[in-house]
């Protein structure tokens, strides 16, 4: 099926844009894996396999593999919604 060149060029963006976010989320979640917030023993183990599966999904997704793109959309709207719980929480003092 044909696409017009700006109906491409919002698809390019709004895959752009889960990109930046896939990574800004896992740069988040490295640095409380590392800080272990809240636990006493950093677990090294658990950060190398995470940051190997981050990697993976993000090799794949620059690949335009199809499983790649939905795990990083899975990855940042998991992120979002876990981001606005753990605010609402904070805020309502729970």
């Amino acid at each position: 099926m044909y696409e017009f060149k700006e109906e491409f060029d919002r698809k390019e963006k709004k895959y752009k844009i889960y990109l930046f976010l896939f990574i800004i989320s896992v740069l988040i979640n490295t640095f409380i894996d590392i800080f272990d917030l809240g636990i006493e023993k950093v677990s090294g183990v658990r950060i190398v396999i995470s940051l190997l599966i981050y990697s993976v999904i993000f090799y794949f997704g620059l690949r335009r593999k199809f499983w790649a793109e939905l795990m990083i959309k899975f990855f940042v709207w998991l992120n979002i919604i876990l981001l606005f719980l753990i605010i609402t929480v904070k805020i309502l003092g729970l």
